[in-house]
This record gives structure tokens, C-alpha cells and sequence, in this order.
């Protein structure tokens, strides 16, 4: 997922943040429910912002939570793959 564009979120899915850090989205067309940890809502939050590239999450997510850089892009690369898959972000239009 590194070297594609970034995903961005689909305007069909509302997030809402939580006092605790945590989040929840809802996607419209399904009406299907997603809690996020705090990990999911720094990159949520970053793919709102136009994050550039997964290392740019990955660089917020070792800064926030203190993990190496390394393993903070695998988790995003993870997280990425399963909204991907479950339709909370879409691709990149080119």
C-alpha cells in the first residue's frame, strides 16, 4: 500500500470521536457500525487530513503511542486493508 495513493474516506461513513479516545463509524449504505481503538482514529483522522503516505500515519502513530516506526506501518497497512475491504475508505481516485 505504500507506493498507491493513499485511500480516502467514503462520504458514505459518519465518525464520531469518543470521549476515551476511541471512535465509531457508521456507514450509511449498510448501516453497519465500526469501533475504532485509538490507533484507528489517528489514522481516520489522518486519511481526513489528506494524509500523504502511510509512513506520515505511521510517523503520528509512533509519536502518539511510542511504538517504533516499523511496526506502527504495518498496523496502518493493516487497518487500511480492513476498511478497504469493508468500504469505510475507497481508493484514490488518479
Amino acid at each position: 500500500m505504500t507506493d498507491k495513493p493513499m485511500p480516502t474516506p467514503n462520504p458514505q461513513v459518519l465518525f464520531t470521536e469518543l470521549d476515551d479516545g476511541t471512535g465509531v463509524l457508521l456507514h450509511l449504505d449498510t448501516k453497519f457500525y465500526y469501533t475504532l481503538n485509538a490507533t484507528g482514529v489517528v489514522v481516520w483522522k489522518a486519511l481526513a487530513g489528506a494524509a500523504p503516505s502511510v509512513a506520515a500515519i505511521a510517523t503520528k502513530l509512533s509519536e502518539a503511542f511510542r511504538v517504533e516506526p516499523e511496526a506502527a506501518a504495518k498496523d496502518v497497512e493493516g487497518v487500511l486493508a480492513d476498511m478497504l475491504a469493508d468500504g469505510l475508505v475507497i481508493e484514490a481516485r488518479t
